[in-house]
């Protein structure tokens, strides 16, 4: 087979194995949940724009908007580690593959951006803004270009180190020409911007490279089907590789607070299964992402505060979902029949690590309604949003996860 007829043969394949399980997303009610939520967002935004303060921060904003859209280039491969062996040996035809792979991701990728602008170019127009936004529009996709240009260059270098400074370089260097494009003159954001991609070439060009980073882009596409797996698995069982483990030091501390008992042995596994595994980092982008759309909520006042709540609740419930995925882990690991440890403690293991974790993110989600509505005079909203999530994680949660992990023993 030719080289672009694998990669049509893997790119096919995967689709057809991942068919049944959006299924199963389907039929959970989220797409519903996303739409309510759409509908609701843009009823307010359609009102917001026609009484936009007039401090409001349209680069501040802009910048964070677009950013992670513009800078974000992920690829998808579809390699494997077996391919080490069988398409190593045509290393000079694989040119013709990557850019299939290049072309799969970067159109898709350049579509969001450009959609993600033409929503904020409602507010681009009211601002200080320099060029007319079909203009603006052909800027955010040149960046998006450049940015996955830079990505793939960074896949290719030698040492992890340089591809992490590299990336972080990347990332703050449009973040500076971003800002400059939404509020400076065009002619000192274009020069900005030039000087910053032939830097930045010539920085590629300084550092040790492979012609084909084939371990580096094995193991990101492995990342990619786990990330899939997991989220999949938290509405049906999904069978998948071991999970990558993470170190995330700025996490497992918390650990240390588990006395070595008998009666925390689950609970310890459990605890590190969540914080180290991708689950982890799953919730963590949730709850990011959480925070910042509850702050921009938050901040608008929107629907006197009741709106900054519902955000707040759908976020619980978004990093509930994804929580769930722990009554599956470990369902058909030997060791938990090796030692000699009650069944039952796993339930109450998976039930404490859940109700932990909840808590924590509810407070984190429910902090940009605590600093700014009490400020606009909506703290009722603040204050029932927290009644409602604490009687959600304390009393309704652990009802789903008792049925779930029963269900998951029976089967």
């Amino acid at each position: 087979m030719g080289v672009e007829a694998i990669w049509s043969a893997r790119a096919k394949a995967f689709w057809r194995e991942s068919t049944p399980y959006l299924r199963y997303m389907a039929q959970s009610g989220v797409p519903l949940v996303a739409a309510m939520l759409f509908f609701a967002g843009a009823g307010y935004y359609t009102s917001f724009i026609h009484r936009v303060p007039p401090d409001f921060p349209y680069m501040l904003v802009g910048t964070l908007v677009l950013l992670p859209f513009i800078c974000w280039s992920p690829m998808r491969t579809w390699l494997g580690e077996a391919d080490i062996v069988f398409l190593m040996p045509r290393e000079n035809e694989m040119g013709r593959y990557f850019k299939r792979s290049f072309r799969y991701n970067l159109i898709p990728g350049s579509i969001l951006a450009a959609v993600v602008f033409l929503v904020y170019s409602l507010l681009y127009v009211q601002g200080p803004s320099h060029l007319p936004w079909y203009l603006m529009l052909v800027i955010v996709i040149l960046l998006k270009v450049l940015n996955a240009a830079g990505a793939w260059r960074e896949r290719r270098l030698a040492w992890t180190y340089s591809r992490r400074g590299v990336r972080l370089l990347r990332w703050a260097v449009t973040t500076v020409g971003l800002a400059a494009w939404l509020q400076t003159a065009p002619w000192k954001a274009a020069a900005l911007t030039a000087a910053a991609a032939v830097l930045m070439t010539l920085l590629y060009r300084r550092l040790d490279s492979y012609r084909v980073p084939w371990l580096a882009l094995i193991r990101e596409e492995a990342r990619t089907k786990r990330r899939y797996s997991v989220f999949f698995s938290a509405f049906t069982d999904v069978p998948s590789d071991s999970a990558q483990v993470s170190a995330r030091w700025y996490l497992v501390w918390m650990i240390r607070w588990l006395a070595y008992r008998r009666d925390h042995a689950f609970v310890y596994l459990y605890a590190h299964t969540l914080l180290r595994t991708e689950l982890g980092g799953i919730v963590i982008r949730l709850s990011a992402l959480g925070i910042f759309s509850g702050w921009l909520a938050a901040y608008s006042g929107l629907w006197s505060g009741w709106g900054a709540a519902g955000v707040f609740l759908l976020f619980i419930w978004l990093t509930g979902l994804q929580l769930g995925s722990l009554t599956q882990s470990h369902r058909h690991s030997v060791w938990r029949h090796v030692y000699p440890l009650p069944e039952q403690s796993r339930l109450q293991a998976v039930l404490r690590v859940d109700r932990t974790a909840s808590l924590v993110c509810a407070a984190v989600l429910w902090l940009p309604l605590l600093l700014l509505l009490p400020q606009q005079g909506y703290f009722p909203a603040a204050g029932a949003a927290a009644v409602l999530g604490a009687i959600y994680i304390v009393l309704i949660r652990p009802k789903g996860l008792k049925r779930k992990f029963t269900a998951d023993i029976d089967d």
